[in-house]
């Protein structure tokens, strides 16, 4: 990804993800609601003002955008592949092995069009807190390491009480241990691209 001009992660790491979410590429996150121009000879819904007004403010090609909407507490993520689908939309569900995730989420969708009650994001589609924490802690402690930081450095910042520790406790400990598996964890994931496996649940795959 470096080497392209990417990031280390796969957002920028300045913006917290409450204020802009990640906007995840649906073949790779189930959760993204694909809209398409509707066959002929269907009748279809008109998508909604909100929906369109979103897209104005984003920065992308005429033809496809990828946005998220916040509503009640719920963010729906939605991808648009065709301008002709404001006035003609149908959804998009491939079969690739997550498609009961994707009809769940397209559930939510319409729930949110119809102004219905909306059921909370599939919990196959989150990550626990203590793993989130936990891939937290990677990125950081990987950040740290291409800017030059020993493994000692990186264990201060995530555990002040390391700048207290001698050298043979140190050696012995299990801060120590950790920054190791996290710096193994964080080089699978920003360079041999296993962060992927962090939106594809385990189920996400297709039969053979």
């Amino acid at each position: 990804m470096l080497a392209t001009g990417g990031y280390p992660v796969p957002a920028e790491p300045e913006i917290p993800a409450w204020v802009e979410p990640a906007l995840w590429a649906p073949e790779f996150y189930p959760g993204v609601t694909i809209i398409v121009e509707a066959p002929t000879g269907f009748d279809s819904r008109r998508l909604p003002v909100i929906l369109f007004a979103a897209m104005a403010t984003e920065r992308q090609g005429l033809q496809s955008k990828s946005l998220a909407l916040h509503h009640d507490g719920n963010t729906y993520r939605v991808q648009i592949r065709d301008a002709r689908a404001r006035d003609r939309a149908a959804v998009l569900i491939p079969l690739d092995g997550g498609e009961e995730l994707r009809i769940a989420e397209v559930r939510r969708f319409i729930r949110y069009l119809s102004g219905l009650p909306v059921p909370p994001l599939s919990r196959t589609l989150g990550l626990p807190i203590y793993r989130a924490r936990f891939i937290a802690d990677a990125i950081c402690a990987y950040a740290g390491r291409r800017t030059g930081a020993s493994h000692r450095d990186i264990g201060v910042v995530l555990d002040p009480s390391v700048r207290h520790m001698n050298a043979r406790q140190w050696d012995t400990s299990s801060q120590r241990g950790r920054v190791g598996r996290l710096l193994r964890k964080a080089t699978r994931l920003a360079e041999e691209r296993e962060y992927l496996t962090l939106l594809r649940p385990a189920r996400f795959r297709l039969s053979r």
